[in-house]
């Protein structure tokens, strides 16, 4: 004899899709914040450090009594200890910053931004720029930049050293404005 009251136990394949279905989109939108907040975090780091190398080598430059050359290339910045004219291939390198040590990051120096931003003071360039040093003041130009971009997004870090100010400062801009690190 058949029991008719039996309670079935389980969940339905329905159900069980639907809870699946729901898991894939919930986890698929973490990954994609996931990623950004990562990229937004790199990009920040690199113009925290980009900044400080920068302000180092200008500090090492008054120090020194010695004008230094920066020459600012796609994932690397080498200083040489003369200036930027004597440069030669044969120059041995005083110090170098490397974007990401692993050199395999999609991050470089050099953007495309049409901003507020002068293009024309920006310090990559095949010259290079000279951080001469000046007694009371930074060694570094009077103004000019040094941007990094990730990839093709657009997401930027910039070290800027602004007319009227004595220091490199970092700054960086997801799509928006410029805002200070």
């Amino acid at each position: 004899m058949v029991n008719v009251d039996s309670k079935k136990n389980g969940f339905t394949l329905v159900e069980v899709l639907v809870v699946i279905i729901i898991m894939g989109v919930l986890s698929s939108m973490g990954v994609i914040s996931m990623r950004n907040a990562v990229v937004n975090n790199r990009v920040r780091d690199y113009a925290l450090n980009t900044a400080a190398f920068l302000e180092r080598i200008a500090n090492d430059a008054s120090r020194m009594s010695k004008t230094l050359c920066v020459r600012v290339m796609p994932k690397m910045i080498n200083v040489y200890e003369s200036n930027c004219a004597d440069v030669s291939n044969t120059t041995p390198v005083f110090d170098q910053f490397p974007l990401d040590p692993n050199l395999d990051s999609p991050a470089h120096f050099g953007c495309n931004i049409d901003d507020d931003i002068d293009e024309s003071q920006n310090w990559v360039n095949d010259d290079g720029v000279a951080f001469v040093p000046r007694i009371g003041l930074s060694a570094a130009p009077s103004n000019g930049f040094v941007c990094i971009q990730y990839g093709g997004d657009e997401i930027y870090g910039l070290a800027i050293k602004e007319p009227g100010k004595n220091m490199i400062v970092p700054k960086w801009s997801a799509g928006g404005g410029w805002q200070k690190l």
